[in-house]
């Protein structure tokens, strides 16, 4: 659409409106998703000298009701999709009259061009637009922005960004919040810029605009940006160890050319820069916090990434990140802004933001209580807190109302956390909140609502979701603060509710949580049928089946299998395998995978004829089964002269690196297949515990270990080498499991780590019954292990230490105990709880001043 064929849609909009009562003054509310007809109204509106009322498209009927009657509209323009919404609200709010959208803007240019003449004189200090800041619509608030507000956020930023009439802008965020009327409408529209906008909002759609349409300039909410990082982050992870290194090297290189004002980016990071677009050149992010990890990496990576920080109050932008200024930073004001920071009254180095300038809003809409609040002298009164550095330049610290204080009477802000705990790519979303501590009134201590990435998810197969994300949190954690610490967690599957620019709802995640927190103290540890609606026959049926298997909780046909059910991947193996066992079948693998609730297992095993009864599991019968591998046969043939040089090698490292402290030794069976069962605190284990081995014992260890960390090609040699089969611990554990047992049952010696992760602070976690079920089924017996000292060299999420592995004190100290068997009618539990006293024995006795077991 040309500017001539929209601004005689606009003039049209103008006199048709004009017709239907509206004229200067009055407000006009707009109820519509993004399109060139939004535009038109709203620039007839103004035209008109009338007051232009966005609502929020997300809005229900009683709040768009509410904001109707709050601004005192009569008229509400509406899109055919959201008519519905409309006509419910104005049975609500009485006088108001519904005008379609598509009527106010018909193909008629010539009667545009005649109605266009309809336009009145404008004082700069008549009201341009209300704009409802988000928040609950009980108490609302209108922000009045006049003409002369909307003109000088056009002249300050166009102080700072140069844009004109060859930009091509992307326009996502949706019109009725005023940055997308400034960076999407307003400032283009000035200069003759051409607007892209989106039919649909998705990421095809998105990245297919970015490719076809030219993009030049793209101002989005931080959100996109961190799915930009972590993607291209995601990718180069699973590149082999020599890409890894290249890729850092790149971003090296290209950080210190940039310095000298030289762009190797587009070079270095080709495909990256033709998937934001070719001729991309500038990315300018606000709305919300951004995080400066991920702003130095897009900087190293090529890209002009500019913050600009302001409020609704501001129309838009107050302060712009110039090139060359720090990334942590939003900038400095821009052009007739001035802001200062409030000193604050426990002395700390950061207060609250002020600001003043012609951006600055008229006041709240007939509110002059909440008026008074924040203008005061001329200056508004942010809310935020910052700080400003020499050069002027101002650094956002947290909110002020959303400072959580914890029981030692520090301060956190919560964004500071959330950024720290999102450099994971298993976290989509996170929101930190204080939650009230047990026993304490006012102390809070942080609780975080994770979403994780589904994509993430799929790709690596995981189903124990709650496992891994207390994993990436608990790792992550260990290298914050004590005080900044997230101690508790609650898993969301559905996004977190945010603002149309991609700010946290803090209150009503907090109203979240407390709901689930008191729907667990309800449910109770009771198992019982807590929902009788009607369900299909196949449902009931597995419903009652997997009551049989677990107990203690509640059973639904929505329950999820592990977060609500509580079942680990062991657990969720044996439910799988009972329920197969049950009803005759075999589920497909790819079909197990994606069974997350009651009701998906149901659908697995829907066509399964009729229930045999038959209830339990039969572990003896599933490791029976199961084909060898590949990787598992190259390791049963026998290779003497390979065990041979790398016993050697093995050795020569122990006796010159490591020198660790063995004892026990003469414990281990000289014959036969058994299992090497050891606590895990670091990536070294494997290495302290191998080569002190016999020989004989030596070339016939074999071990079963994660995929993930054997995925490069250098990782598959050495896997291969190491006798390690590669196995999912989320997706494939049963096959896991079989390989397992077909190496015992021909006389090996399988070494594995029962806990399943690395400890976060070198304690004995609580073990795993997997090297039970082996030992009670296959009649072999476990050989506890203690390793002692490896999390001094090498902690969990933390770098090595060279002066622990340099050092002649204090060596590791590996302990093997007296081997273990099952006894008569021991379950695996039991055994399991044997296996783990032994090693927390021996652990506590060569561990100086221990501290408590990490269970």
């Amino acid at each position: 659409m040309t500017y001539r064929e929209l601004d005689a849609m606009a003039g049209q909009a103008a006199g048709r409106l004009h017709e239907a009562g509206i004229g200067a003054g009055d407000r006009c509310a707009i109820l519509a998703e993004n399109s060139a007809r939004w535009c038109a109204v709203y620039l007839g509106i103004l035209r008109l000298g009338a007051v232009a009322v966005p609502f929020d498209t997300n809005y229900s009927p009683a709040q768009v009701a509410t904001l109707l009657r709050d601004s005192g509209a009569r008229r509400l323009v509406t899109s055919e999709k959201l008519s519905e919404i409309a006509g419910a609200a104005v049975r609500d709010a009485e006088g108001v009259h519904v005008l379609p959208l598509a009527d106010l803007t018909g193909p008629d240019a010539a009667e545009g061009a005649r109605l266009a003449e309809l336009g009145t004189e404008i004082s700069p200090g008549q009201p341009a637009v209300i704009l409802y800041t988000s928040g609950t619509t009980a108490d609302p608030k209108g922000v009045v922005l006049t003409h002369a507000n909307l003109l000088g956020e056009k002249d300050g930023a166009f102080a700072v960004v140069h844009v004109d009439e060859h930009d091509v802008v992307l326009g996502v965020l949706p019109l009725f919040h005023s940055l997308a009327q400034m960076a999407n409408l307003l400032l283009p529209y000035s200069i003759g810029a051409h607007v892209v906008f989106l039919e649909t909002l998705n990421t095809q759609e998105l990245l297919r605009a970015l490719d076809e349409e030219g993009v030049t300039t793209f101002a989005c909410v931080p959100q996109f940006f961190y799915l930009i990082h972590s993607k291209v982050l995601e990718q180069v992870k699973k590149s082999g160890l020599l890409t890894r290194a290249l890729f850092r090297l790149l971003l090296t290189v290209n950080r210190n050319l940039r310095r000298a004002g030289l762009n190797a980016g587009p070079l270095f990071f080709g495909k990256v820069h033709r998937t934001i677009g070719r001729r991309m050149r500038l990315l300018i992010t606000g709305g919300s916090k951004f995080d400066p990890a991920v702003g130095h990496d897009l900087h190293d990576l090529g890209f002009t990434i500019l913050q600009a920080y302001g409020l609704t109050e501001t129309s838009g932008a107050a302060t712009v990140m110039r090139p060359g200024e720090p990334i942590a930073t939003v900038g400095q004001p821009i052009k007739g802004v001035e802001v200062r920071i409030a000193a604050s009254a426990e002395g700390a180095d950061d207060g609250e933001v002020l600001i003043r300038g012609p951006i600055v809003m008229q006041g709240y809409w007939n509110r002059p209580d909440a008026t008074a609040d924040v203008l005061r002298d001329g200056w508004l009164y942010t809310g935020d807190l910052g700080r400003l550095d020499e050069r002027g330049c101002l650094t956002i610290t947290g909110r002020s109302k959303e400072i959580i204080v914890l029981g030692n009477g520090k301060n956190i802000y919560p964004e500071e956390i959330e950024a720290y705990y999102r450099k994971s790519a298993v976290i989509k979303e996170l929101c930190v909140l204080g939650v009230e501590s047990a026993g304490a009134h006012s102390a809070e201590r942080l609780h975080a609502v994770v979403v994780p990435d589904l994509d993430v998810l799929r790709e690596r197969h995981v189903v124990n979701t709650q496992e891994l994300v207390r994993f990436e949190l608990e790792g992550i954690s260990v290298n914050l603060p004590s005080h900044k610490r997230v101690l508790s967690f609650d898993v969301s599957m559905e996004p977190l509710p945010r603002t149309t620019t991609g700010k946290l709802k803090r209150r009503e995640i907090h109203r979240l949580v407390r709901e689930l927190e008191q729907k667990r103290a309800e449910a109770g540890p009771v198992d019982e049928v807590a929902d009788a609606s009607p369900v299909e026959p196949h449902v009931a049926m597995l419903i009652e089946a997997v009551r049989e298997h677990v107990t203690g909780v509640t059973v639904r046909a929505d329950s999820n299998c592990e977060l609500d059910l509580g079942l680990d991947s062991m657990e969720r193996v044996e439910l799988l395998a009972s329920l197969e066992q049950r009803f005759g079948v075999r589920v497909p693998e790819d079909v197990a995978q994606s069974a997350f609730t009651v009701a998906d297992l149901a659908e697995a095993f829907r066509n399964v004829g009729h229930d045999s009864g038959q209830s339990g599991l039969n572990w003896g019968k599933l490791l029976l089964e199961g084909q060898a591998t590949p990787e598992l046969a190259a390791i049963l043939r026998p290779r003497r002269v390979a065990a041979v040089v790398f016993f050697a090698i093995a050795r020569l490292i122990t006796l010159t690196v490591l020198r660790q402290k063995v004892t026990g030794l003469q414990r281990l069976p000289r014959e036969g297949a058994f299992i090497v069962s050891p606590n895990h605190q670091s990536y070294l284990d494997p290495f302290l515990v191998w080569p002190v081995l016999p020989f004989d014992v030596f070339r016939r260890v074999f071990a079963v270990g994660a995929a993930e960390y054997f995925q490069s090609p250098f990782m598959k040699w050495v896997a291969a080498k190491l006798n390690v089969v590669p196995v999912d611990p989320d997706a494939n554990l049963l096959p896991g499991m079989q390989a397992a047992a077909q190496g015992l049952r021909r006389g090996r010696v399988l070494m594995l780590f029962p806990e399943g992760e690395r400890s976060i602070d070198g304690g004995v976690k609580k073990f795993k019954k997997g090297a039970a079920i082996l030992a009670c089924h296959l009649g072999v017996p476990i050989v506890p292990v203690s390793i002692t000292g490896a999390h001094e060299i090498w902690p969990r999420n933390r770098p090595l230490n060279w002066g622990r592995v340099l050092s002649w004190r204090d060596r590791p100290v590996i302990q093997f105990g007296e081997p273990i068997r099952a006894r008569e009618g021991e379950d695996e539990e039991a055994l399991t709880e044997r296996i783990r006293s032994d090693v927390e024995r021996m652990w506590l006795a060569a561990t100086p001043a221990s501290p408590p077991p990490s269970r």
